[in-house]
């Protein structure tokens, strides 16, 4: 992914320099161009072969494991990752969906905003693609760009489940033993299932 950092560290002084400024509401874009035009947003450029090599080694991993969405067909999901690289298509699924059912979330306008502070965030870090379980939510800028829409009551209920030292996620983390201690599967579990929930409230209601 070249200029990965340099666009990173440009739209997260941008959205800096703006934070303060009344939101205007835009046009949204039709869903099927959504992750086109993210992509198209955040990245000044993709390396298009190493993308397809990711691709075709997660295809074949993904389907010997029978790991993709029922019911979905292998080429028409490896045509949304293509488009959706490096992210997951269920990242851009879920936050456009999902949480874009928030009044003030703005769908694709917040889908960017949340998705440049992802990226920021994973700037030192080389991954070959991103997964909602690569949100860190103990990220104070990625946590509130949420609770902005959820409310800060729930702040309490993320730290209680997922990013406090005392979480109940990472008890699963430590109590996998050393040998997946570096994984931190509990916690990255806890954080799919938090945004895979209809809404962080109803999450929050079965814990």
């Amino acid at each position: 992914m070249e200029h990965y950092d340099e666009q990173a560290q440009r739209l997260f002084e941008q959205l800096s320099r703006v934070s303060g400024r009344v939101e205007r509401i835009y046009t949204p874009v039709q869903e099927h161009e959504i992750s086109e035009v993210i992509r198209r947003r955040l990245f000044s450029s993709i390396d298009i072969d190493a993308a397809r090599k990711i691709i075709q080694d997660f295809m074949d991993y993904a389907i010997n494991e029978s790991m993709l969405p029922p019911g979905t067909e292998p080429s028409e999901y490896r045509r949304r990752f293509e488009t959706a690289y490096p992210f997951l298509p269920e990242v851009i699924d879920v936050l456009y969906q999902r949480w874009g059912s928030f009044p003030n979330f703005q769908r694709t306008r917040g889908v960017l905003r949340l998705l440049s502070l992802v990226l920021y965030s994973l700037r030192e870090k080389t991954l070959p693609y991103i997964t909602l379980t690569d949100f860190d939510l103990s990220v104070q800028e990625i946590r509130q760009e949420l609770l902005k829409h959820t409310g800060q009551e729930y702040d309490s209920i993320i730290a209680s489940d997922i990013t406090s030292e005392v979480a109940g996620a990472k008890q699963v983390d430590v109590g996998l033993g050393d040998a997946y201690k570096g994984f931190r599967l509990g916690s990255r579990s806890a954080t799919t299932s938090a945004f895979n929930s209809t809404t962080i409230p109803a999450y929050a209601g079965s814990a």
